[in-house]
């Protein structure tokens, strides 16, 4: 991987199928990123992170994580 360019996150309730994706730019900017995903229904989500670098290289994704969000 060469110079950060952007965070991809990905996220669903199904772990296998994580449609949803946010896009961040400017990553080299922050390497200790945080972001908030809003109006998420319910139940169990999951996430993963990818960082893509300026010459368009794509790190695999990381290992899932979750969010149980209660009503």
């Amino acid at each position: 991987m060469g110079e950060l360019d952007k965070y991809v996150i990905r996220y669903g309730q199904d772990v296998d199928d994580l449609s949803g994706e946010v896009m961040i730019g400017e990553a080299d900017s922050y390497p200790e990123m945080s972001y908030i995903v809003e109006n998420l229904d319910s139940g169990t989500w999951y996430f993963t992170i990818q960082v893509l670098d300026k010459e368009g290289l794509v790190s695999e994704p990381s290992e899932p994580v979750s969010k149980t969000i209660r009503s």
